[in-house]
């Protein structure tokens, strides 16, 4: 059994409990974190002042003094403790890292917008586990801060803005300044068959200096890391006895649960370690045209690469391994009939994926009053192949076939000019803002059938599928703000937009035709925007309502695949955009050093878009469909407290809780789904993060992070078991340590999971990790 250490702290479940009185007569900070309005200069220098036309939104700003307060190796991980917020890393490196935020789930593609510097990084093309946003092309050593806007209620972002925004801003340096670090980090794993120490690595450098009014950056992020197997191999289901399923039992095999069914069934191998290395090279470049307008640039290289070979579980009585392919002369097989026959599950597997990114912006005052923030930017898949056997190489009798799965001729552009006026038509009361956008993604998987997986060489019958196709979105903007009163502001926005889908291919063995090719198609939207604020002092209230639709995403019309397991991904060309209606209302105190919040929201979400994990009639292999659910209604609360030095101690606390009830209202395919509670939709989180400063150079830091149950199934079939294909409810205590010296270095040390709870997000999570770093500014 897996271990399983449960820890519930009662300041998890009742976030009143902690109370914080502010000092109410200290003067006004001068920072107001829920605008994300900084009135000093950044750490590089380089003023950040949001337009004002953008109240509309909830906001956070996580600066890098927080960041550094937690076990961040990898830019996603500077997230962790961020209400509402959550992506699922399943080892440091991870590349399949989605993320989501309030009523979007991970899995949900394309429902989080991510930036860097203004120029996006989300995912436009693929969902699921694919979807994550390309997180590699920033360096956790160059982030600045971090912009986190809630829901949908600007005009300026497109329907991919339901669950949110993420903005990375990052360094630009102002003189010479060289930079190192290294991280070593440890997770002794054990889970059924596998005990082993799974150990990794990060080194980061970089070289800044600004010449007159340019500004340079080199930056190299190198990560190395072993992750724990991901997808465990196993029998179809032996029935509800646990005695008759034990007395069947295979020599080597593990009994366990079925999540979905809770039949019992028998675990016989798995994929194998996965061995991950992250090459990052980018260089940044900046230009001051005048001190109230620069251009900057920006190039990435990067390249990833993933191993991972399965591993039998199943043993002769003297002790040595048994494998599908295992046969003794004359005498049959080896493999035991109640495991398949056969099956292709515990082969190798080497992915190689390269990116070219190019990025073009400009920001700061054009002419008069009026103010731009462009941005331009190409992001191109120069190769992502996947080569992947039927047969371990280890199997004595192996068949050396296998598949080949790469895109090409895939990646995304976009041009994104915003022009704002902060004096509208002269009127001090006046703030407008306005724009154009264009997003262009292309995808296409082609899946070659190869009869020697180790020289890349093709079948006879090679092609087993080819499929993608395109999509544009055209969208225009305007945004006025009006400040009628003292005190009181009005916000009116809306966005159109025209999406086409085209050029969509679906060819397989038997139909190479082009007959099943999808139909081009074009849907315009237009979204209307609203927000009602009072800020009297320190106390701010705030109403939104926006509109926001969320067109499909080319993986969730054209992604049809298959794996050599046997595993499918159907998509779905005639889904409909997510039509969504999102209102929020926000309270919040702002006090020295920090604030209380609260936000209630309420979501109604159309042609709500999932992928759904799905046994297919006769396969013990998951599949994933694309569908469209009717409409789910989501209502939720957010309660956060932010204080730093707390009662001007030495204490900082962070508390967070997100509660959510997301449920199935309405679905006319399937009448059955209409009460259930919407798929991956927890119904509590919850964060809360201690830091002690000792001193000007020791802080000390305590987290703990929980996510409540959940479905992954939409009749909520499925159960509360640790085995793979569940979703279970997690809580983790991590505990960091850190010593600065000479004003330029610190050494860190510290445990993620430390009660080393076994959770799972349909794959394993991670278990205990060890952490240890050092870094130097030069």
């Amino acid at each position: 059994m897996p271990r399983k250490t449960k820890i519930k702290s009662a300041f998890l479940i009742l976030p009143g409990a902690v109370a914080l009185t502010p000092d109410v007569n200290a003067a006004e900070a001068s920072t107001t974190l829920s605008d994300v309005v900084v009135t000093e200069q950044s750490e590089d220098g380089r003023p950040e002042t949001p337009s004002k036309t953008d109240f509309a939104t909830p906001k956070t700003k996580v600066t890098k003094a927080a960041i550094e307060k937690t076990n961040a190796v990898t830019t996603v991980d500077a997230m962790k403790f961020e209400s509402g917020v959550f992506a699922r890393q399943r080892y440091i490196g991870d590349q399949n890292a989605p993320i989501g935020m309030r009523g979007s789930s991970p899995y949900q593609g394309g429902r989080v917008m991510v930036f860097m510097d203004g120029m996006p990084i989300w995912n436009p093309l693929q969902i699921s586990f694919n979807g994550s946003p390309r997180w590699g092309l920033i360096g956790p050593g160059e982030i600045k801060s971090i912009d986190v806007l809630s829901g949908p209620f600007s005009a300026e972002y497109s329907g991919n803005a339901m669950g949110g925004v993420l903005n990375y801003n990052t360094l630009m340096p102002q003189k010479r300044e060289i930079y190192t670090e290294a991280t070593y980090f440890v997770q002794p794993y054990e889970f059924e068959g596998t005990k082993t120490n799974l150990q990794g690595f990060k080194t980061f450098g970089s070289y800044g200096d600004k010449f007159g009014d340019f500004s340079t950056y080199f930056s190299y992020n190198h990560i190395e890391n072993e992750g724990q197997p991901m997808t465990p191999q196993f029998s179809g289901d032996k029935g509800f006895n646990r005695n008759t399923a034990l007395a069947g039992i295979p020599n080597g095999a593990f009994l366990e649960k079925n999540p979905r069914t809770g039949q019992y069934r028998y675990n016989y191998g798995d994929d194998g370690i996965q061995h991950s290395i992250d090459d990052l090279y980018k260089w940044k470049g900046s230009y001051a045209i005048n001190p109230e307008l620069e251009t900057n640039f920006v190039v990435a290289f990067q390249n990833f690469e993933r191993t991972n070979t399965g591993q039998s579980f199943i043993e002769r009585a003297n002790g040595t391994t048994v494998w599908p392919g295992s046969t003794v002369a004359n005498s049959g097989s080896l493999w035991p009939a109640t495991l398949g026959a056969s099956p292709t599950t515990l082969g190798t597997s080497t992915q190689t994926r390269q990116t070219l990114t190019l990025g073009w912006g400009l920001k700061g005052r054009i002419a008069g009053d009026w103010y731009t923030n462009t941005n331009i930017s190409f992001f191109d898949i120069l190769k992502d192949q996947t080569i992947s056997s039927n047969y371990n190489p280890q199997d004595p009798n192996r068949i050396m076939t296998g598949r080949d799965s790469s895109f090409d001729d895939s990646g995304w552009f976009n041009i994104s000019t915003k022009f704002n006026n902060e004096q509208f038509l002269g009127r001090k009361d006046l703030s407008f803002a306005t724009g154009y956008e264009f997003q262009h993604s292309r995808i296409l998987l082609t899946q070659t059938n190869l009869s020697n997986y180790e020289n890349n060489t093709q079948a006879t019958n090679w092609l087993n599928s080819k499929s993608g196709g395109t999509t544009d979105v055209h969208a225009l903007f305007g945004q006025l703000s009006w400040r009628f009163m003292p005190d009181w502001d009005a916000t009116v926005g809306t966005r159109l937009e025209r999406w086409n889908s085209y050029d969509g291919i679906n060819l397989t063995s038997s139909q190479q035709t082009g007959r099943l090719n999808p139909a081009d198609r074009q849907v315009s939207r237009w979204s209307p925007k609203f927000s009602l604020g009072y800020e009297p002092g320190r106390w701010k209230f705030r109403y939104s309502v926006g509109k926001a639709y969320k067109f499909p995403l080319p993986e969730e019309l054209y992604g049809n695949s298959s794996g050599v397991s046997g595993n499918v991904s159907l998509a779905d060309a005639t889904l409909k955009p997510e039509d969504g209606t999102h209102h929020n209302l926000l309270a919040e105190y702002d006090f020295n050093n920090g604030y209380v919040r609260l936000n209630l929201f309420h979501e109604n979400v159309r042609n709500a878009i999932y992928n759904q994990s799905i046994y297919l009639p006769g396969s013990a292999v998951l599949s994933t469909l694309v569908s469209s659910i009717g409409e789910v209604e989501t209502d939720g609360l957010d309660f956060t407290i932010n204080h730093d030095r707390v009662f001007g101690s030495n204490f900082d606390v962070k508390l967070n809780t997100t509660i959510l009830n997301a449920e199935i209202i309405a679905n006319e395919r399937n009448p059955a789904y209409v009460g259930k509670q919407f798929p991956l939709m927890p119904n509590y989180r919850a964060n809360l993060l201690t830091t002690y400063h000792y001193g000007t150079d020791w802080d000390f830091s305590v987290g703990t992070r929980y996510s409540g149950r959940q479905f992954s199934q939409l009749d909520n079939s499925d159960l509360q078991l640790p085995y793979y294909s569940a979703f279970t409810e997690s809580v983790y205590v991590d505990l960091k340590a850190t010593y600065r010296f000479n004003k330029a270095g610190h050494v860190s040390a510290g445990i993620d999971n430390i009660n080393d709870y076994q959770a799972f997000y349909n794959h394993p999570l991670p278990q205990r990790t060890f952490f240890a770093q050092v870094g130097y500014k030069f």
